[in-house]
């Protein structure tokens, strides 16, 4: 009993549900037997699932075969008896995370086995719900190494639990590899996009005017996937009765099928005019628009726009409250995701997703009916890979491209083909629900798609029941927008104007510390090439140091200089990690990447500063005379 609760106290500290959900099982436990040096073992299913001689030295060899693989991170499908968690440790491997698919070896080895030492450590973490080990794995830096690891005795004993397993640990730290490098491919995009839009905000409520707006009315939000031709006409018997958000990709497949949505929600940072039908339909409909989508789509043509502000921007949370919004809606990466969690904030109930596959259909990865005239999907199993060919409208070519294969649950419960940005969805979804779950909302989740991907947490159904049962009443959606956007709060454009030159100063001074770093670090570059390693070279290296606190300080004032930070530093933590990895020490190479990240640095200082310029104008033509005059309150 002294080694069952040190266990729990412990597991109780760390992870609360486990410790509940051991309190609650009512099972069988294994029964815990002494190898021949005495140190437990256990079998299951009549497999032994440690060494009967020496578990120790057992876990050891296994230890050495891991280590040599050098990962960051070491996940491993199986506890056993806690032996090569305690081993990995020992050999500084200290950044463990065990999933244990079994309940009944769980309990019977904590019950026997005190393992309070090892799993008290910082980085160790047990499990026994596989979602909520994938939602550890997706806070973990993406270019962390991670090696999943498991004995042959739980790979056969758990086959099936260790390939869900396997799948969904590869899916999570695929789309955190993948997230990263586009958020540095895209964020200097972002940023430029916000700065032209200061132009079009005065005139776009922010999507929490909206707040409560639609309390206890369903909300359907339509995506693009190919099982939206099977009840996307059902949506007319919805028309009057639900809100009725469509991703921009199933807008015009929905107008064919004569429904227009109440929002087209749309965030892409590239425009899409090729999306709208510039008729009377378009005029009909209500743009919802992140802040950083591109320019152009503020400028579309339709009956109202909306914006709504990303939380992950740094500078968008810093402004959001001038604009006069509180809200930042949760995004997994898409607009389905993002109008999901608005609908919530709407009051909206029960929320309903179709279109939403999240899969590669037989003929393609979207209905028929908007820009793509045709596609060709070519799945390689055995590869792991898919390729695409797909007739475009606005291209006279094929476009081609081609992803890694992913998997997830179906329907059906096989397996579906998807890639990494749907397998990021699918994961948001399922966390979000879990998330509702917990904290008791009553709010009614409903997967109305009818093909593709299984989604934890929601009730699958057809639309058609969800026509029967919960749209019963007719909701005078225009009048409720019309009277909650007549309540907007007024943008502060002095505290707009007061940010916006605030950044103007903190960039000049950013470019000023970031080109005497580039000077001291090319001095530093000539040196080494003639007189190699020196005594002077550590001053040297000391001033620059001097400088990048400078350069950090002055950052720390201004949200927007973060963003601009990004790409340089993701890049510089790139180089490290590969220099690291493949064990070189050249300091000519380090100096060369240190002089490559704040070149770099300083040319966006040089390209954002006018961008700031002419939003600045841009607030000064909108502002009431009295603001733009001249304030002296602090920048934020």
């Amino acid at each position: 009993m002294q080694i069952l609760k040190a266990n729990h106290d412990l597991l109780s500290a760390k992870n609360r549900a486990l410790a509940n959900a051991l309190n609650a099982y009512s099972g069988a436990s294994v029964a815990i037997e002494a190898a021949k040096n005495g140190q437990p073992t256990f079998r299951h299913g009549g497999r032994l699932f440690q060494s009967a001689y020496s578990p120790e030295k057992e876990a050891a060899s296994q230890t050495a075969e891991i280590a040599a693989k050098k990962p960051d991170w070491v996940l491993l499908f199986g506890l056993g008896c806690g032996q090569l968690v305690k081993a990995l440790n020992d050999a500084g491997m200290d950044k463990v995370l065990v999933y244990e698919p079994s309940m009944e070896v769980l309990s019977g080895v904590l019950a026997s086995v005190d393992l309070s030492g090892v799993l008290s450590r910082e980085n160790v973490a047990l499990y026994s719900d596989l979602t909520s080990l994938i939602s550890k794995v997706r806070e973990i830096d993406g270019f962390d190494t991670l090696l999943g690891y498991a004995t042959t005795p739980y790979k056969l004993g758990f086959s099936q639990e260790f390939a869900e397993f396997n799948t969904r640990v590869n899916n999570a730290h695929t789309t955190n590899r993948v997230c990263i490098r586009t958020d540095i491919e895209s964020r200097e995009n972002w940023i430029e996009n916000y700065f032209a839009n200061i132009e079009r905000l005065p005139d776009c409520p922010p999507i929490d005017s909206l707040r409560g707006a639609f309390k206890g009315v369903p909300m359907i939000i339509a995506g693009a996937g190919p099982s939206l031709q099977k009840n996307a006409h059902l949506l007319r018997e919805a028309k009057g009765k639900a809100v009725i958000v469509a991703a921009i990709t199933a807008y015009k497949p929905l107008l064919k099928h004569g429904v227009v949505p109440d929002f087209v929600i749309a965030s892409e940072k590239v425009d899409l005019p090729e999306y709208f039908t510039y008729g009377e339909d378009d005029l009909k409909t209500r743009l919802i628009l992140a802040e950083v989508a591109n320019p152009g789509m503020f400028e579309r043509k339709v009956r109202e726009k909306f914006v709504f502000f990303n939380p992950f921007i740094t500078l968008s949370r810093s402004q959001a409250p001038l604009w006069g919004s509180s809200y930042f809606p949760s995004t997994g990466g898409s607009v389905t995701t993002a109008a999901f969690d608005i609908g919530l904030m709407f009051g909206c109930d029960p929320m309903v997703l179709v279109g939403q596959d999240l899969c590669f259909g037989e003929n393609g990865t979207h209905v028929p009916g908007g820009v793509y005239i045709a596609q060709d999907v070519k799945i390689d199993r055995e590869k792991g890979s898919v390729s695409i060919e797909e007739d475009y409208v606005t291209l006279k070519e094929r476009a081609k491209s081609s992803f890694d294969l992913l998997w997830l649950k179906g329907l059906d419960r096989r397996p579906v083909p998807s890639k990494f940005d749907w397998v990021t969805f699918h994961q948001w979804f399922e966390n979000y629900a879990a998330a509702l779950k917990n904290e008791g909302s009553s709010v009614r989740l409903i997967n109305a798609t009818e093909g593709g991907a299984w989604i934890e947490g929601m009730e699958h159904t057809t639309l058609a029941q969800v026509l029967e049962r919960h749209l019963k009443n007719e909701v005078p959606i225009d009048f409720l927008v019309s009277e909650a956007v007549a309540r907007r709060p007024v943008a502060d454009f002095a505290g707009l104007l007061e940010s916006v030159a605030g950044m103007q100063m903190s960039l000049k001074e950013l470019k000023l510390a970031a080109d005497a770093i580039t000077r001291e670090v090319s001095r530093l570059k000539k040196e080494l090439s003639k007189e190699g390693v020196h005594s002077g070279a550590a001053r040297r290296i000391e001033r620059v140091k001097r400088l990048e606190d400078v350069l950090f300080r002055t950052a720390e004032r201004s949200p927007f200089i973060w963003e601009t930070l990004m790409a340089s530093i993701c890049e510089l933590k790139e180089y490290l990690r590969a220099e690291a990895a493949s064990g070189t020490q050249g300091i000519e190479d380090d100096v060369e990447a240190i002089l490559k990240a704040y070149a770099s640095l300083s040319k966006a200082c040089a390209k954002f500063y006018p961008v700031l310029g002419r939003a600045k104008a841009s607030l000064e033509a909108h502002a009431p005379r009295s603001e733009s005059a001249g304030t002296t309150r602090k920048a934020v």
